[in-house]
This record gives C-alpha cells, sequence and structure tokens, in this order.
C-alpha cells in the first residue's frame, strides 16, 4: 500500500466516512448465516418442529390402535393431514413462530441500533433474515410431510412410487410458497408493530376464514386464496367454501385463479412486504439518534 493510499485512507478515517462495504452477496450471507444460528439456539425451535412433527404420529396410531387398520385410505389420511394440517396451520404457525422475530426481535431488545450502524445494506440484512427463515422453516416442513407421507404408506391405498411421490412433493412445493407469503407478511409485522403475533394471528386465523366465507372478492385480500389454489387437483374439493345457514347450506360462488397466477401473486405479495420491511427499517427511528447505513 502506497504512502499517498495510507494518507488518503487516513483522512477519510479522520472525516468521519464508514468503512468500504463488502459485496451485497456476502452481506446477505453473513445476515442469513447468524439469522441461522441464532434460530438453532432458541428453544422454541424445538418446541416448533415438535408440533410440526405431531401429524407424523396419526398414521401410526391409525395402524396400532384400529381395528381395521385399511378403512380409512392412505392416500385420504394423507392429503386431508397436508391440506388441513400442513398448509392451513403450520405453515402460518411457523411463520408466527419465527419470521415475526426477524426484526421484532432486535426491536425489542433494542439491539437494532447497534445492528444498523455496521456498513451493510439494511436490504441485504432483511433479506438474509428472510432467507433464513425460509431455510429453517422450509427443512421442517418438507421433513414433516416426507415423514407424514412415509407413515401413510403403512395404510392402504398410498405407496412409495413415482406418482405419489410427485404428489408428495407438490405438497411441498405448496408449502413453500405459502411460507413465502406468510413469511413476508409476518416480517413485516414484526417490524412495523410492537405486537406482531397478536396482529398475525387477527388476520391468519379471524380475517382470512371470515373472508373466505363473505360473498364477493374480498378473498383475493387473503393468502389463503392463492396457496389453496396451488394444491393438487386431488384437493380442490377444499377449496369450495361452504357456509350453513337458516335455509340450509350454501357454496360461496368462488373466482377462480390458475395455478400461475397464484404463484405470481403470491411472489409479487411477498416482493411487495419485503420491500416495506426494507423501508420501514430505513425510516422507522429506533433509538433517539439516527442509525447510520442505507
Amino acid at each position: 500500500m502506497t504512502e499517498q493510499t495510507l494518507e488518503t485512507r487516513l483522512v477519510e478515517f479522520l472525516q468521519g466516512a464508514q468503512p468500504p462495504r463488502g459485496s451485497y452477496f456476502n452481506a446477505m450471507r453473513s445476515s442469513s448465516g447468524h439469522a441461522i444460528t441464532m434460530m438453532i439456539r432458541q428453544k422454541r425451535i424445538i418446541l416448533a418442529t415438535l408440533i410440526c412433527f405431531l401429524p407424523v404420529a396419526i398414521p401410526v396410531m391409525m395402524v396400532f390402535f384400529s381395528r381395521d387398520p385399511y378403512a380409512q385410505e392412505g392416500l385420504t389420511t394423507f392429503i386431508n393431514l397436508i391440506t388441513k394440517v400442513h398448509i392451513q396451520v403450520l405453515c402460518p404457525l411457523l411463520a408466527l413462530f419465527f419470521a415475526t422475530m426477524l426484526i421484532g426481535q432486535d426491536v425489542e431488545s433494542q439491539t437494532i441500533p447497534f445492528i444498523l450502524t455496521r456498513p451493510i445494506p439494511r436490504s441485504a440484512w432483511i433479506l438474509g433474515r428472510y432467507f433464513a427463515f425460509l431455510c429453517i422453516a422450509g427443512g421442517i416442513m418438507a421433513t414433516s410431510i416426507f415423514l407424514t407421507f412415509g407413515a401413510s404408506t403403512a395404510l392402504e391405498g398410498l405407496a412409495v412410487n413415482a406418482g405419489d411421490l410427485k404428489l408428495a412433493t407438490h405438497f411441498v412445493g405448496t408449502a413453500g410458497m405459502s411460507l413465502i407469503g406468510y413469511g413476508a407478511l409476518m416480517m413485516f409485522l414484526g417490524a412495523v408493530s410492537k405486537r406482531p403475533i397478536i396482529i398475525g394471528v387477527v388476520i391468519i386465523y379471524g380475517w382470512q376464514p371470515i373472508a373466505n366465507v363473505i360473498p364477493g372478492l374480498i378473498d383475493f385480500f387473503t393468502l389463503k386464496k392463492y396457496v389453496d389454489t396451488l394444491l393438487p387437483s386431488l384437493a380442490e374439493h377444499l377449496m369450495t367454501t361452504k357456509f350453513d345457514t337458516t335455509m340450509g347450506e350454501f357454496s360461496k360462488l368462488a373466482y377462480e385463479v390458475s395455478p400461475t397466477q397464484a404463484a405470481i401473486a403470491l411472489l409479487i405479495i411477498a416482493a411487495a412486504f419485503i420491500m416495506l420491511s426494507v423501508v420501514t427499517v430505513r425510516f422507522r427511528q429506533y433509538a433517539t439518534s439516527h442509525a447510520q447505513g442505507d
């Protein structure tokens, strides 16, 4: 290093210039690695994993405790467990468990001002944490789905063959798209609210079920509509919303979208909430003094 370069660096340091940044990818990788390490060390990951693995025990119990192990087909059992438990309950639950804390934990512990003073783009920091959530939650969900598939093969009507494995893989992809959408939404709530879990519970388990029975186009403002559209054709009957009245049972008029449109919509929604998270972190004042950085 030449004497002129040393002098230039010294002048920049004395003038308060920020140190040079690394590449954007390296910043994302560093943020993602740190987030994965923190998630693995948390006790909640053990609880979340145990909850996600509970459906695996249902086909096993049916085999050992049912008088007729083949009374219920393995294919029907598998589809019902994945659609009604994994997709509709566990995917949003994992987002509530982890995605709300991607930013919210640092806000709550008041460590985010120190993090934001590092010479790293805030968008890279947020994207790194988001991908860490997808890795952890996606790994747990994929493992649970394949274990449930393996347990359901003990029942009649489901086997380890190309067709049934393709079905299980389709469900894994649907769960992944669900995590992408719900994870981005929950991460945004963690950045903008002090009570993200409460708001998330209201949205997922309060607003969405109501919106899916109200006539009209209001269900387009839910993630559930797009996730249900991605389900395999064998689970199409679950996408028809019915409700009871004094006049009998009626089916809601459904305005359908194609699986391609649903996937694109989920990606757009996720990108929008990620951008909103970046804007929130960039302009929200987390301490009395503004943190430097992007």
